[in-house]
């Protein structure tokens, strides 16, 4: 009877550290939209366009909402990737959640799917946009052609 409640423990214990290894990988994300994403994020669109500005880059902006499952696989999927991130280091990148810190950009630019990925100048006109969830290879494939041409 004592092996069997041993082995039960072991068991349990097991289960536990397997639960918090796969939440840790999950729940990994300081970053809002839900991916663990390593990219310098700037924190509102005027400092974007200001830094765009100054290191004569176009600026990427995010706009996802809490709710969008896309906006979640787009981060994990997509914008963790190695090649899409050197990509990025090209562009000024900022994150807006359109129903919140964001909803005034969102309907200036006329944001209504998620995720949009809008592409400005330092000036802040569009210069690029990108609608729903792309694969890395795919949206890699958009951003190249985006940023040659602005």
């Amino acid at each position: 009877m004592k092996q069997a409640s041993v082995w039960g423990v072991v068991t349990v214990l097991a289960l536990v550290v397997a639960v918090v290894v796969l939440n840790r990988g999950a729940g990994s994300s300081s970053q809002p939209g839900g991916g663990a994403v390593a990219l310098p994020w700037e924190r509102d669109l005027s400092s974007a366009l200001a830094r765009a500005g100054s290191e004569n880059k176009i600026v990427m902006v995010d706009f996802y909402t809490d709710w969008c499952g896309w906006c979640r696989r787009f981060d994990q999927n997509t914008l963790s990737d190695s090649n899409v991130q050197r990509a990025l280091e090209r562009v000024v990148s900022v994150r807006l959640n359109a129903e919140k810190d964001g909803r005034e950009a969102a309907e200036r630019f006329r944001v209504d799917e998620y995720p949009t990925i809008l592409f400005l100048d330092a000036r802040g006109e569009e210069v690029g946009r990108i609608s729903g969830y792309f694969e890395p290879g795919p949206f890699l494939a958009e951003i190249e052609d985006i940023i040659r041409k602005a």
